[in-house]
């Protein structure tokens, strides 16, 4: 695996605390006021938090690092595949990555851990469909 392991299995858990006090403050939000600023604060720090959570560096221009060969946003992309962390939206980075990194100046190294991890989602699609 590689460098940026820790940080992205520490915001998959953040993300999915604060993606979760969502849901529990959206079910009282209607109780009173104080109730209400509590779901509106749980929604605006879940949406404040999530570009520099959901991946490396910052979500919001990631592809566009990757593509122009930022070697730390390859490294911190590469790492996201093989992690395939869990959380808000995290499968659609996930698809949007393999076909970014696919585009992207990998390494020889980097390469052959980009073309494991898309041997075996291809794989995974195959034996889904049966």
């Amino acid at each position: 695996m590689g460098h940026y392991d820790s940080t992205i299995r520490e915001s998959e858990q953040r993300i999915n605390a604060l993606h979760s006090r969502i849901h529990t403050t959206f079910k009282n939000r209607d109780i009173n006021d104080h109730k209400y600023r509590e779901w509106q604060s749980a929604c605006k720090e879940f949406n404040e938090s999530y570009n520099s959570l959901a991946f490396p560096g910052g979500f919001e221009g990631a592809f566009e690092r990757i593509l122009s060969g930022d070697q730390q946003a390859i490294e911190a992309g590469l790492c996201f595949i093989e992690l395939r962390p869990y959380f808000f939206r995290s499968g659609f980075i996930y698809k949007d990555l393999l076909r970014k990194l696919a585009r992207a100046p990998l390494k020889v190294d980097d390469l052959a851990r980009y073309s494991a991890v898309k041997e075996a989602y291809l794989e995974y699609r195959n034996n889904r469909n049966t």
